[in-house]
């Protein structure tokens, strides 16, 4: 069987003819080349693709791998998007030279992992894609979560890697990237106890180690954010408090350092690398022995209802909302539960649910921050002679307990809240 992988060139590069590149670099020679024209509906509204393609054929006459360069425009009624990708067509038993030939083209261009389709690939970014309807689906076995549950989150990870890569100054890319990571984890995790697990182990590892590249830049901008609320509450109260303008003149050198230090190893040829492997492994054989033919929707309701009872059991015991460190693990468990509500077509929506997730979710993560946020200062506090920026540093820390103590106070209530619209959701749909 026929398979794809898609890659975009987001270089910027035009001039050069995309073709000539990939022969330039593979030593792959041309075979034919033609104009195409397709025409699809959009939800409603009609997209043209125009394009010429070239298809390269390994010099190896014994070697099943096709690459096709396509160059062109994409028109919609309000824009034209350039066209600029490559796909391979292999089969599972060249997975190993197809794998060689993705690091040869990561090393020598600048790439992102995209959806073949490229109908679905624009229902994914308008947000109107639905994989439920595809075939693959229907079938309604495990190995639907492989092709369809998740390939569309890698799709939206490495988008979020350029955009970042492009713009690193940009606070709410790395927000962004660290968000679709997290929720691409959690749905691995979530589909965990059906895939291999030595594999399944790796890519999660991998996965992590993209995160915590990012999490120290992100940790320094929500400090930076807690000092402009700061500013905002001076200025509202006339003077009467003080802004800790050397604190956040600090913060921002040490994000400045940082993100250099984050630049030096963030690559996106690797990232892509790693993001088209995970793909392939995919659509290959993920799945553990004798689990190909269970069904999805059967296994989706039996590990909600485990996550969901992990959740109800924190409640029987009830969690000590003094304690940062157990506040944090119930926030990794709230976070994953609500991934999975928003991810998964499946699982039946609850607004009632979600709105109290999101409330519970929003004041631990605010917690967090917090706990965050004052072993950041507490360094200024210890080590810096500067009398002013220890006492600005103070007042920092003052701030942020004082709005930690009125949100703990508020916890036991949203914990209730949530706990009532779960136990209601599980008798409904469990």
């Amino acid at each position: 069987m026929k398979k794809k992988l898609c890659l975009q060139d987001v270089s910027g590069i035009s001039e050069i003819d995309l073709s000539e590149r990939l022969r330039a670099i593979t030593g792959w020679k041309n075979g034919k080349t033609e104009e195409r024209e397709q025409w699809f509906d959009l939800d409603g509204e009609e997209v043209v693709l125009r394009c010429r393609e070239t298809e390269l054929l390994p010099v190896a006459k014994s070697s099943e791998l096709r690459l096709f360069a396509r160059e062109g425009i994409i028109i919609t009624a309000t824009k034209l998007l350039p066209l600029r990708e490559l796909t391979i067509v292999y089969t599972s038993k060249e997975v190993t030279k197809l794998n060689a030939l993705v690091e040869k083209l990561c090393c020598r261009m600048s790439l992102i992992l995209a959806e073949p389709d490229l109908e679905q690939r624009l229902a994914q970014e308008s947000g109107t894609y639905n994989f439920m309807k595809l075939p693959v689906y229907k079938k309604g076995d495990l190995q639907a979560m492989a092709v369809c549950h998740l390939p569309w989150q890698l799709y939206v990870v490495s988008k979020a890697w350029q955009q970042f890569l492009q713009r690193p100054e940009e606070k709410l890319f790395v927000r962004q990237l660290r968000v679709k990571l997290r929720r691409l984890r959690s749905t691995l995790s979530f589909f965990k106890p059906v895939l291999q697990r030595n594999s399944c182990a790796a890519w999660q590892n991998a996965l992590r180690q993209q995160g915590e590249l990012l999490s120290r830049l992100r940790e320094l901008d929500v400090a930076l954010m807690t000092c402009e609320k700061i500013r905002l509450q001076a200025a509202a109260s006339s003077g009467k408090l003080t802004v800790p303008e050397q604190v956040e003149t600090l913060l921002q050198k040490l994000r400045g350092e940082e993100l250099d230090a984050c630049l030096r190893k963030a690559d996106l040829s690797v990232v892509t690398k790693t993001l088209a492997q995970l793909n392939v492994w995919l659509h290959e054989r993920p799945l553990a022995p004798n689990l190909a033919d269970k069904k999805i929707r059967k296994f989706i309701g039996k590990r909600l209802c485990e996550w969901s009872q992990k959740l109800e059991n924190i409640d029987r015991k009830y969690p000590d909302f003094h304690n940062m460190l157990e506040l944090h693990q119930i926030r990794i468990k709230v976070k994953r539960f609500r991934y999975a509500l928003q991810t998964l077509p499946e699982v039946p929506r609850d607004s009632n649910l979600l709105r109290r997730l999101k409330r519970l979710q929003d004041m631990l993560g605010f917690l967090h921050d917090d706990f965050i946020n004052a072993k950041l200062v507490q360094c200024f506090l210890e080590d810096s002679g500067n009398v002013e920026l220890r006492y600005e540093a103070g007042l920092f820390a003052g701030w942020e307990r004082a709005k930690a103590e009125a949100a703990v106070e508020l916890l036991p209530q949203l914990w209730e809240d949530f706990c009532g619209a779960l136990s209601s959701w599980r008798k409904e749909n469990l």
